[in-house]
């Protein structure tokens, strides 16, 4: 049904500095600021009704909210620049500005009233917290009488799972989230698209999944097998295609695609071998027995970063096992995705056993919410494995999520740093630190810190950024220019809080200058600070000295995460400690590439990592089920 023509009026809510600076920020702050800006420039253009809602503090602290006052946090102080929106949000002359102590930007009454006199009947709310004044602002606006839509990819919340609890909440009841392109579009149409097609084609594919997997299931053993035996023939036999094609949709050097496809037959026959351990029901004891019946439809939810390898890793197993699944790779690496499925189908798949739902964000949550899936496999950042195991928690599905790593290497005074070091640099920098395996924090005894320093600025400016066509690259561009603005924000803000660069590449003259960032590494940097402690995803490396072995393992080990941990000491009684008291479900002995094996677990701790390791054996606990047969079987 076409809505009926009302005013729209958008209010932006607290899209001030101190409110984008804290951690934790889903989505991060260079896209958020770019699509609140895309909405602002669209009602203006429009002349439609802009209102700004801002909190503010007294200068003396004395009406904080309680809680704040309660934690020590001071926030959006009036006269400080924390108070202020970024420039390219700044209110204009003919725009409102209400100032609010709580939650809500209805608090007070003005709000309401300059609606009323603009003839306002829908507002769009856009900002910061979803999960508390953009939420508590939309309940009042429901509550007043109003039509009310949030923009979906122009809200953040530092509390993932919380918002995703508030937007499936108020979605149906009090709100409706609509995209900025449709939001705008609506300006000019007054007509938004369909909010449930990604969901139906979701369900559809499901439902083709379902009959697909059901037969499969059936299938012997020995059918499954040589399936993937062929997927595994035609993938070397592609290689070189596939190849090209990840270079050209994410970048990824040449030298570092090659070893991908490596890697992704390695999976297959691991999944292969899966089948000989667990294929066929096994004797415990008298009368008992006990065989592994396959999940069902599983939802594979997949990032740009490895695109080959990550699915193979993935949709192997679960064909091995009977599965059949549903793949939702990311938007930047559709094209790899559709070429390694096409490969699939001529291997000989049974029509149906994997169908493949392109889209953004609203993809992955469809797959998520769809009843007909099972369970739902991620790699992604923390936020977005939180934010999935949210979102399947209402249904009980079973969650296997890698969620990245902000990974330290500790090195002790008693290593050949000439040696190590090199090595050290390109661990970090490779693929333009755009791995969950990169190292992105050394720390170092303060005894060789300066050393350290002095080679490890060598061997970073040693570091080839270029095309990443050509096989001598180390560094090709970062997945995206928003990629790059959100990684040059992390080294100024360092540097700005008393960092200082130790040593920074160069990026060779007539590339993109948006998407290519020359490696860099930080010094003067306090384990508690943000870059520290967030996983930057970019070619930005931080060096933390330490003054022996005890505050080592505490510096990395405090953050949140915990998927790898290098140990570069040639001292076993310190190898051995650092073993028994390292928080990473990965840990590398020496320096160099992380050789990862398909038939090791992938395993992270900590936040690092939900439900079952990948990879392995380890994948039995996911995409299947034991059943345990008392009795004389049938078999």
């Amino acid at each position: 049904m076409t809505p009926s023509r009302v005013a729209t009026a958008l209010v932006l809510v607290d899209d001030q500095y101190d409110f984008f600076d804290r951690p934790n920020l889903v989505p991060d702050a260079v896209s958020i600021q770019k699509h609140l800006a895309a909405l602002l420039e669209g009602f203006r253009q429009h002349r439609s009704p802009v209102a700004h809602v801002h909190t503010k503090v007294r200068a003396d602290g004395s009406d904080r909210m309680p809680h704040w006052i309660a934690d020590g946090r001071w926030a959006c102080v009036d006269g400080t620049d924390g108070a202020l929106p970024p420039t390219e949000l700044a209110p204009a002359d003919d725009e409102l500005v209400v100032s609010k102590q709580f939650f809500s930007g209805f608090a007070g009454g003005a709000l309401d009233k300059w609606l009323r006199d603009h003839g306002v009947g829908r507002v769009v709310l856009a900002g910061l917290y979803l999960h508390a004044c953009v939420r508590s602002t939309a309940l009042d606006a429901y509550e007043l009488g109003y039509d009310v839509w949030i923009a979906d990819d122009a809200v953040g919340t530092t509390d993932a799972a919380h918002g995703v609890f508030s937007r499936k909440w108020l979605q149906g009841r009090a709100a409706r989230f609509v995209s900025v392109a449709d939001v705008l579009g609506s300006l000019d149409t007054e007509v938004v698209a369909s909010s449930t097609s990604i969901a139906s084609e979701v369900r559809a594919a499901t439902e083709t999944a379902r009959r697909a997997q059901m037969q499969w299931a059936a299938t012997d053993i020995r059918e499954r097998v040589a399936l993937l035996e062929r997927w595994a023939s035609e993938l070397e036999t592609n290689a070189a295609r596939l190849v090209e094609l990840v270079i050209e949709s994410v970048g990824k050097p040449r030298s570092a695609a090659e070893d991908e496809l490596r890697r992704t037959t390695a999976h297959i026959r691991s999944a292969i071998a899966l089948t000989d351990t667990f294929g066929s029901p096994r004797g415990l004891a008298s009368q008992v027995s006990v065989r592994h019946q396959p999940v069902g439809v599983v939802g594979l939810i997949l990032p740009w970063n490895n695109p080959v390898a990550l699915l193979v890793g993935k949709l192997a197993p679960a064909l091995a096992f009977g599965n059949a699944a549903i793949v939702k790779p990311s938007p930047e690496a559709s094209a790899v995705a559709l070429a390694v499925l096409e490969l699939l189908d001529r291997a000989g798949a049974p029509t149906g056993l994997a169908p493949v739902i392109l889209g953004a964000r609203d993809a992955g949550e469809a797959v998520c919410d769809d009843e007909g899936i099972d369970a739902v496999a991620v790699t992604g950042s923390i936020a977005t494995g939180r934010t999935i195991v949210a979102r399947c928690a209402s249904s009980a599905k079973p969650v296997q999520a890698e969620l990245g790593g902000n990974n330290a290497a500790i090195v002790l005074a008693d290593v050949d740093l000439d040696l190590v070091v090199p090595s050290l640099i390109r661990s970090c920098f490779a693929f333009a630190g755009q791995r969950c395996t990169a190292i992105r924090r050394f720390v170092v005894e303060r005894s060789i810190a300066d050393r350290f320093e002095t080679l490890a600025a060598e061997a970073t400016r040693r570091i080839v950024v270029g095309d990443p066509h050509d096989p001598s690259t180390e560094v090709g561009p970062l997945i995206s220019p928003e990629a790059g603005a959100r990684v040059r924000a992390v080294i100024e803000r360092a540097v700005s809080e008393g960092a200082h660069i130790i040593a920074r590449g160069e990026v060779p003259g007539g590339l993109q200058c948006e998407s290519w960032l020359a490696p860099t590494l930080l010094g003067g940097v306090a384990p508690e600070s943000a870059v520290a402690q967030e996983e930057t995803f970019g070619p930005v490396a931080v060096v933390l000295v330490v003054d022996d072995i005890d505050e080592a393992i505490a510096v990395a080990n405090g953050v949140p995460h915990g998927l790898v941990l290098q140990i570069v000491t040639g001292d076993p009684l310190a190898q051995r400690r650092i073993l028994a008291e390292g928080q990473a479900g990965i840990v590398q002995i020496g320096a160099g590439p992380l050789p990862i094996s398909a038939d090791a677990p992938f395993v992270g701790w900590k936040a690092s990592g939900i439900g079952p390791p990948e990879h392995g054996e380890w994948d039995a606990a996911f995409y299947t089920r034991p059943q345990a047969v008392y009795g004389e079987p049938p078999w």
